[in-house]
C-alpha cells in the first residue's frame, strides 16, 4: 500500500494487488464491487449490507483503499490544485486487476458484474467504468455522494445504454449534491440509463443512502 513518502509514477511498477474483504454466498449469480470513500474501510460497507442486500443474494467484494496517510486510506490525494490524477489513474488501474480477479474467482461474466462506491469511492468508480483501458465494462455501476472527476482518459460511450444510480443527500457538507447531480447529467449525455436519487440526508453512509441503492439492485435487470 502507498503512503504519502512514497509516490508512484503512472508508468513506472504496476500497483500491488489490493487487499479485498468478501462477503455474501460463494455461489452468488451476481457480484457487486464496491469503493469505500476517504478514510473508510470495507468492512464498512459489508457491515451495511442489510441495508442494500436484505435477501443475500449478491456476492460482494470491497477491496482497501490503496493509500496510507495519517488520516485514513484513500484512492487519491486531492490539494488546491484538486485530485492528483497521476494516483487516480494508478488507482484506476488497480481497480481494474482486482475486478478482474474476482470476476475469476466467481466465475461470473461482467454482465453479472455491478460495480459502486460512495464519495471517493463513487468517483473513482465511474472512473473505472469510464476508462477505455480498463478491460472490463461492468453491467451497470452506481454511485453514492459522488462526483465527476475531469480526466482525458475517459470514454463517454462506455456506458452507453447501462444502467447508472447516482445518490446524492441533500445537505451533504463534504461533496456538494450539484456535483452528484452534475455526474448524473454526464451519465445522461452520455447514454447510460440513469437513475438520480435525491434523498434528505448528508455525507453519512448509512440508510438514507444506501436503501435506494437496494432499491435498484432489485429492480435491475440482470
Amino acid at each position: 500500500m502507498a503512503t504519502a513518502s512514497e509516490p508512484l509514477e503512472p508508468g513506472s511498477v504496476e500497483p500491488e494487488p489490493l487487499e479485498i474483504v468478501v462477503s455474501g454466498p460463494e455461489d452468488a449469480d451476481r457480484l457487486l464491487f464496491l469503493l469505500p470513500g476517504f478514510g473508510d474501510r470495507p468492512e464498512r460497507f459489508l457491515s451495511r449490507a442489510m441495508m442494500f442486500d436484505p435477501e443475500g443474494r449478491w456476492r460482494i467484494v470491497s477491496p482497501r483503499p490503496r493509500i496510507e496517510l495519517d488520516e485514513g486510506t484513500c484512492w487519491y490525494r486531492v490539494d488546491e490544485d484538486g485530485p492528483d490524477l497521476v494516483e487516480v489513474a494508478i488507482s484506476v488501474r488497480a481497480v481494474a486487476g482486482a475486478i478482474d480477479d474476482a470476476l475469476r474467482a466467481s466465475g461470473l461474466d461482467a454482465d453479472r458484474l455491478v460495480l459502486g462506491g460512495f464519495s471517493q469511492g463513487g468517483a473513482l468508480a465511474l472512473n473505472v467504468a469510464l476508462d477505455p483501458s480498463v478491460p472490463v465494462t461492468p453491467r451497470a455501476v452506481a454511485a453514492i455522494s459522488p462526483y465527476l472527476l475531469h480526466r482525458e482518459a475517459i470514454d463517454p460511450t462506455r456506458v452507453a445504454g447501462r444502467p447508472a444510480l447516482i445518490v446524492h443527500g441533500r445537505h451533504d457538507a463534504q461533496v456538494e449534491q450539484t456535483r452528484g447531480r452534475a455526474a448524473a447529467k454526464f451519465l445522461e449525455r452520455s447514454g447510460a440509463e440513469v437513475t438520480w436519487v435525491d434523498v434528505e440526508g448528508g455525507h453519512h453512509l448509512g440508510p438514507v443512502l444506501l436503501e435506494p441503492l437496494g432499491d435498484w439492485l432489485a429492480a435491475l435487470p440482470l
